[in-house]
């Protein structure tokens, strides 16, 4: 009796989540540029391998990420999810874009910086053109639309360049960020 509850429920968990699971680490050599970059930014090697999710439905990664349907990706603890690949129109970056939200978790920098650096580092914003919102790191980006969202993280690409050209990453994480364990230069 117990061996078919156990196929009953490995049956239906089969059936409800059907997703791909492996790893990524900042060592493969698809990643070896935005691992540069991240690196000259804060100044200090950058490590990690994440469990990287890629649902098989929008429905799916909206139940595993918790997030709307617009979303292409996400990144939660140690673990990237990531939309059915068909939707995801640059993988690497996509998955580079999440990697360092991940390591850049550590200073515990406010969203809006979170993201701008991100952006810079992937360079996903480079020759495209967004509605440029104000005063972007006063915005709660929690409940926005597909629209205001991509408007948001453009602006705070936009914002984050023009303040690393004036200041460095440490000096960002001793002004902004809420703590940190180790030394930043």
């Amino acid at each position: 009796m117990k061996s078919l509850a156990l196929v009953a429920f490995l049956f239906f968990g089969m059936t409800v989540f059907c997703f791909t699971s492996t790893f990524v680490s900042w060592e493969m050599p698809e990643l070896e540029e935005y691992k540069g970059l991240l690196e000259r930014l804060v100044g200090k090697p950058v490590t990690g391998t994440y469990r990287l999710i890629i649902a098989s439905s929008t429905g799916e990664f909206m139940e595993l990420s918790g997030l709307g349907y617009w979303f292409i990706a996400a990144a939660e603890d140690s673990t990237i999810f990531v939309q059915p690949l068909s939707l995801v129109p640059n993988v690497t970056q996509t998955v580079a874009h999440e990697m360092c939200h991940l390591f850049l978790r550590q200073y515990r920098l406010p969203y809006w910086l979170e993201e701008g650096i991100v952006c810079c580092v992937t360079g996903e914003w480079i020759g495209r053109k967004e509605l440029i919102l104000d005063r972007v790191e006063s915005l709660d980006y929690s409940g926005m639309d597909f629209m205001t969202y991509r408007s948001y993280s453009f602006s705070c690409w936009v914002e984050v360049s023009k303040i690393l050209r004036e200041r460095t990453f440490g000096e960002l994480v001793v002004a902004l960020g809420e703590g940190v364990d180790e030394q930043v230069e």
